[in-house]
Order: C-alpha cells, then structure tokens, then sequence
C-alpha cells in the first residue's frame, strides 16, 4: 500500500527523518518495501518568468526569450507559438531531465545542455505539459498563474515533491490499511499523539429519515448499515489538492463525489459507496441476498451471474450493488447526478471473501472488507465524506443519519499475566511499564469484575484490532511498541550439549531412497549350491559340512538368489517387480588389495553389494495412460538418480561384451574410474534354468567401491552469470560404436567451455549408410567471464567435428 508523507503529516507531527521512519516502521512490523522521492523527477525545474520575447535571426518559428528563473536571466531558443512576455512558465535547465521528449516516436528522455541552435546560444528550455508528463497538450508551453512564484523549484509549486512509502501490509493488520492507520502506529513509536481529521458538518431542518428507509434482511453477514442523503450536489472535477492526493498514490481522480469516497477510504480505511439517489426505486435501501442466476452489471459496465449467496445491495425493486465489493452500472455517480445517497456499512469477512473470489472482482473496498473492517467506525467515516461533499461540492445535508446497528459489535477483552509476558519476550517490564506500552496503541487496561491478581491485567482491543484474540496476541504487540532491538539477549535455560550423533550408516541411506522409489527389500540365502556360485567365480567358497547340496558353497554374486525371489513373486502372480537386496558375496583370494578389507579369516574375501531387479510393467495401469514394459533405461535410470543424490559426477556406464556369465546386454559401472558393477539384462538361458518367461534387468553395485566415490571432495560453483548458448548437431557413426564413447570423445574435445552434452534423438534409415546411426546431440557452452559470440561456439563445434572425424571415423549428418 501506498502512504503519502504529506498526507500522513496531517494526523501525527514527524520529528523524524522519512529514511528513519521507514526503518522504524519496517521494524515494528510493517515493512517499508520502496520509498519514491516525486521531487526527483522534477530536479533543476524552476517556475521562470519571460522577461523578453525576440525573433530567431535564422530560424521563424523560432523565437529567443530571456527568462527570469529566480537566480539569474537566461537566454532559452523556443519553438512554441504562445510563448509571451510576463508569463510564469516550467524552465528546465541546463542538466535537467525531459521526461518525455515529444519530438521522439517513442517519447523517451533526454537531458538538457547548453546548445546552439542555428546559432543562438539556449541554456534550457521552457515546457509543455506532455514534455513534463503532466498532460497531453504539444503544442505550446504550460503556462501558470501569474502569482507563482518565480525560482521556486517546480515540483513544490506543482504539488509534486511529496515522498510516497510502499508499505508491505501483512493480512491481519487491516487497521493500518489507511494513512490515519499507520498515523497510529507512527504515532506509537515516536511517542506523540495521533489526531482524527476534524470536520464541521451543517445539516438541514429536513429529516433523513423522511427521504429514505433502510433494511437490513441478512444481518448476519450485514451487521451495520449506515446511509446520509444529501441534495443539491455539483458534480465536478475534484480541486487539485485533492487529485494530488488520489494520483501520489496511485489512484485515479473521477469527479469530486468518486474522488472523495476514495479519498476517505485511504484516509480512515473505511469503503463508502454513493449511489444516484434519483435512480433509487421506492428510496429505499435493502440488505439482502441475490436470487440464484441472478445477472448484475457492475460499475465496469460487465455483466455478473450471481449466486444464492452473493449479498447484494438492492432498492425497492432491483439490486443496485454488490456488497462490499462493487456498485452498479445502474446508480452510477455522473456529472448529472444532483442528489446523493451515501453508504457506509460493514460486512462479514467469509461473505465478501467468497462473493470477491467467485466474480473474480479485487478492490480497494472488498480488500478491506474480506479482512475485516471496523464495524463501529462506519458513522464517523459517513460524516467524514459528508462533509468534503459539503465543502467542495455544495451538497444541501439532510439532517440525521439512519444507521441499522441491532446488535453492536464490543471490544475484546484479553487476559494478560505479567510474569508471562517477561518470560516470553526475556524482559522485566513492570505491570505500569506494559500498561503505558499497550495504551499508546489504544489497548487499554481496565478493571476486571473477576479481581484479577497483581500479575494480571485486563486488556480490552479495540474493535478496529480484528488480530487480538489470545494473550499471547497481546504479548506480540508489547513487543513491538517496545522495540525487538530493545530486548537483550539473554540466554536463561540450561542447555545440555551432546557429541554430534553418529554418522547414519550408508546401507540405510540407501534403503530409504529405494524404498522412497518404490522398491522392495527382499533377504535371499548366502548359501547355494556349488554349480550356481561357480556360475559368477571359480573363486567361491565351500562349505565344509553341507546341511545339503544346495547349500555347499557361499554365493558369489546376490543375483541368483534376487532371481529365485523374483521367479516366485510370478508363480504367485506379481509380475511387476521392483525389488532390492544388500547382502555380502564371498571369495577365495589371496590379493594383497584384500589384505586390510573387513575379512575376518585370512585368505577369504567379503564384500557388501547392492542388487536390484526390475520386471514386469515399468508403470500402472491407469485410465490416462498406457502400460510400457520395464526396459534397461528404467534401471538405469534409477541408478542415475540415486547417483545424483549423492552427488555423484565422475560415474559411467560403459557397455560390455556378451561374455558375462549371467546377462547378454547391459553396462559395466564405473565409479572414480573404477569397475564397481554392472547393469544388464538376464540371459535366456539363464531365465529358463529360473523357470522365468518375462525379461528380467538386474544391477549389481560394489557397495565399498560406491561409498569411497561419494568420500571424493564436493566443489561448489555460483550461478553462472552470462547466458548460455546451445548447439544442436547430428553425428553420423557406426554402429558399434556406442554414444557413450561418442559423449567422451566429444567432451576430450570441447574445452572448459562446454558444459553439458545431451543426447535427444538417434536415427537409423534410408537417410543414411547401412551400418551407421545418426546421434542428434545438443551442446551447452557457457563462459563465466563473458557472453560467448558467435564465432567462438563455432570455433570450439569445428574443433570437436574434426576431433570426432580423426578418432571415431564420424562425420557431420547435413
């Protein structure tokens, strides 16, 4: 919201500079996002008078006028036909800033200097209206009254050197959506008194109440009405005081009625509405809910479907208004308007919050209104706005206000204990101390009927405060009034510190993400029978003493036993698998790599290893989407994932031979430039031996081999600070050769400007040679000191073409 200075000045005295108070109010709550100086705009602008008016020696239409600005007389070339001695004019001088330059398509500024203009000397420039952004007029100068004042600084004369706060309002403070609203507040914090706008009203002999009758049928969500009725009102421009006002914060002027509701609205925080009493069927106001269906235009001439529980304001006939939200086209204020009805109401919260939410309609009132207003500020605000109207547009006021109030809204009254409120905030204020607080923010103490103890004081909140509803409420505002930077640090409780808790074992980091993933943990048996552990290592272990021949040897690899769990999770009927083992394998050795491994008996060997298996549908069954069998790039990319969540980035897959013993595709995993195991798919003979008819993919990953790669130092780099540049190029190879030796070649190649390579499509066709495949890549280059032209990607493209050509026999697809 915006809050003018000069507007705010008129409800509290300032004895602070605006930077401080911006910091003081951002510090009690109400942050101060943007502070706009409206003097800037005008810098080196003075009012000047033209002394002497003279022919151009070269130019006609030009003419050399020496201008008075204040200080000193200067010579200034102008073009404008009206221009005459004795006028008060806007002169900008020499290092002033046009704002819109009228001889420029696109109107953008420009900067005045001392010119020559065919020949004559210019030290400035007297302006137009459109020149200075204060109207559309070009074609001659702004001419002001004859009383200005020569040198004063145009802006001041203008009006326009006020300084605007953009405060952040949080939605529980709507009291200070107002400049008497944060009057209050600023008011508080530099210990002075906030006064009311103070008005004189003169009424009528004639009664209100003879010329209008209000009704309220839905007082749940209508709890106060309040209406004035006034004759004889001259519909007009509003004064320039008041327009300044309204445009400082961003509104727009309409006529002096429009102009004054808004005018009171950013003044106390209250919405009025005034309606064409004249249009008013039966002159009668009712409060009551529209029909279901029912159309409405608004004042932004749209037509609304209402719902049953729109809350409408209506007259004998038809509704002429959405309660608190906005008016109708139908009751409009125009320059024919002669006599006016004024509303000051007050509407429950939920009713406008949905009514605002459903037609999909946010104003300044609905804003106010869905947040909660104050129900017993509605008749002060009605004589507040009825008095400018008597002011500024001669409007004859009917004596009397109606105002339908059955049941007055009261303060709040909350509990506060002392020893409570010191415990909280780590202070010793004093009962006397939080009184006087909470008092300079009109919450008051008074006498409690339950005789509260000396701990304790009864704190009653205005009705304007719709945030105070518990003690600890309360407590939040004597800290504010106190001052947060007030409150001393003071550390009271005994703290107990611990060592730092153990490191969370790697097997279970692994697990949670598994299972996140949707994976399920299965144990299978470390012992088999001898064939099976021969199958992955000659090297396998015996059992001395056999229980039975299946379980004479320790395994050598936690497949065959992922693979007999798989094959019965089928004959039960789960054909979709997704499931994971971490178990230890088991070896002969007589390595001296092995010597210092986790082995309990010399001459053996253990390891810790992660398998997975994935089978079946890779997704599903869903109405939206169709079922895919599971493919090796769905493991794959499982272990990709995991592998970034560790932070993984000196990893590959690089695929093998057939002469795996268990699958006959698949990829071996490198870690740290180490072999630490493999990905594949399950060969049909071995799917037959398991009795299993449907694909089976597997990986099976050294568990050691993976921890010691996450140990490797993590590097940090900022965000880049130029753009990127991507390139796109199609890479004809054989087929043999795999992309991921094309990525390493090319990656050997681009340099440190070459930050990602991504593949996106392969091509296999009539296009291209029998043999070949085309590898569309994108590639990423990025520079951190500069943005990368043209010529330098495609230096660095050349370089890795010709690369690819020598090593990989590739070429270019066109």
């Amino acid at each position: 919201m915006k809050i003018s200075l000069k507007w705010l000045q008129q409800y509290v005295e300032l004895t602070v500079a605006p930077e401080d108070l911006a910091h003081r109010l951002t510090m009690a709550g109400f942050e101060i996002e943007d502070i706009e100086y409206q003097g800037s705009v005008y810098d080196k602008f003075v009012v000047g008078e033209v002394l002497e008016v003279n022919k151009h020696p070269k130019a006609d239409r030009l003419t050399v006028c020496k201008v008075n600005t204040g200080t000193e007389v200067v010579q200034i070339v102008c073009g404008a036909p009206n221009v005459a001695v004795g006028q008060r004019v806007p002169v900008g001088l020499s290092g002033a800033v046009i704002p819109h330059n009228q001889h420029d398509p696109e109107g953008k500024p420009f900067a005045l200097s001392h010119v020559k203009l065919r020949g004559v000397d210019s030290f400035g420039m007297i302006c137009s209206a459109h020149e200075l952004g204060l109207g559309d007029d070009k074609d001659g100068i702004m001419v002001f009254d004859a009383h200005a004042k020569v040198g004063a600084p145009l802006a001041q004369y203008l009006g326009k050197d006020d300084i605007i706060f953009e405060v952040g309002i949080t939605p529980n403070r709507p009291d200070a959506m107002s400049h008497f609203g944060i009057a209050r507040e600023v008011a508080a914090l530099l210990d002075v008194k906030a006064n009311l706008p103070k008005f004189q009203l003169k009424e009528s002999d004639v009664s209100v109440q003879q010329h209008a009758k209000i009704l309220i049928e839905d007082t749940e969500n209508c709890p106060r009405y309040s209406g004035r009725v006034m004759f004889n009102v001259n519909v007009a421009d509003s004064p320039k005081w008041l327009q300044n006002y309204l445009l400082a914060i961003g509104l727009r002027p309409v006529n002096n009625v429009v102009d004054i509701t808004n005018y009171v609205l950013m003044e106390l925080g209250h919405p009025l509405h005034a309606f064409d009493y004249d249009t008013l069927a039966g002159k009668t106001i009712v409060v009551k809910r529209a029909k279901q269906g029912e159309k409405f235009t608004t004042l932004d001439h749209k037509e609304r479907t209402l719902t049953g529980d729109t809350l409408m304001i209506c007259d004998g006939e038809r509704s002429i208004g959405v309660a608190g939200v906005m008016g109708g086209e139908n009751t409009e204020i125009t320059h024919a308007t002669k006599n006016v009805l004024l509303e000051s109401a007050y509407f429950n919260p939920a009713s406008i919050r949905r009514t605002s939410k459903y037609l999909g309609i946010s104003t300044d009132a609905s804003q106010r209104f869905e947040r909660g207003a104050n129900p017993n500020v509605t008749t002060f605000a009605l004589d507040r706005a009825t008095a400018l109207l008597q002011e500024l547009c001669g409007a004859k006021v009917l004596k009397g206000t109606i105002d339908v109030y059955p049941v007055p809204v009261k303060p709040k009254r909350v509990p506060l204990r002392i020893g409570r409120t010191n415990r909280v905030l780590g202070t010793s204020l004093t009962k006397d101390d939080i009184t006087t607080l909470l008092n300079k923010i009109e919450l008051t103490s008074i006498p409690s009927t339950n005789s509260p103890s000396r701990d304790e004081v009864m704190i009653e909140a205005p009705t304007f405060r719709v945030d105070i509803e518990r003690e600890i409420d309360v407590i939040e505002e004597v800290a504010r009034v106190y001052g947060y930077d007030n409150i001393q640090t003071d550390a009271r409780a005994n703290l107990s510190f611990y060592e730092h808790p153990p490191k969370k074992d790697f097997s279970d980091e692994i697990r949670d993400w598994l299972i996140g993933r949707g994976c399920k943990e299965v144990v299978a048996n470390s012992m088999c029978d001898i064939e099976t552990a021969a199958v992955t290592s000659k090297d396998f272990v015996e059992v001395a003493n056999p229980i039975s021949k299946d379980m004479a040897a320790l395994r050598t690899s936690t497949i065959p036993g992922m693979l007999n769990i798989v094959r019965n999770n089928i004959f039960h009927g789960s054909k979709d698998i997704r499931l994971f083992e971490i178990g230890r394998i088991y070896f002969k050795t007589n390595s001296q790599a092995h010597k210092n491994s986790d082995s309990f008996v010399p001459g053996y060997y253990e390891e810790n290893r992660l398998a997975i298996a994935f089978s079946g549908l890779s997704n599903p069954r869903h109405w939206n989407e169709q079922p895919r069998q599971t493919t090796l790039f769905d493991l794959k990319g499982e272990l990709e994932a995991f592998f970034c969540k560790l932070f993984l980035d000196n990893y590959k897959f690089i695929p093998y031979s057939t002469d795996n013993s268990l699958t006959d595709s698949g990829l071996v995993i490198h870690l740290s430039g180490k072999e630490s195991g493999y990905v594949g798919k399950i060969r049909p003979e071995i799917m037959k031996r398991y009795e299993i008819e449907q694909d089976v993919f597997v990986a099976e990953i050294s568990i050691p081999n993976l921890e010691i790669a996450r140990e490797c130092e993590r590097t940090y780099r900022p965000l880049p600070k130029y753009p990127s540049a991507l390139r796109d190029v199609a890479i004809v190879i054989d087929e043999e050769i795999s992309v991921e030796t094309l990525t390493m070649a090319i990656r050997e190649s681009g340099g440190p400007l070459l930050k990602q390579i991504e593949l996106f499509d392969i091509y296999r066709g009539n296009q291209i040679a029998a043999g070949k495949k085309s590898c569309a890549i994108s590639l990423e280059f990025n520079s951190e000191e500069q943005t990368l032209a043209q010529e330098q990607i495609d230096t660095i493209v050349t370089s890795i073409l010709n690369h690819l050509q020598v090593t990989l026999n590739a070429s270019l697809r066109t």
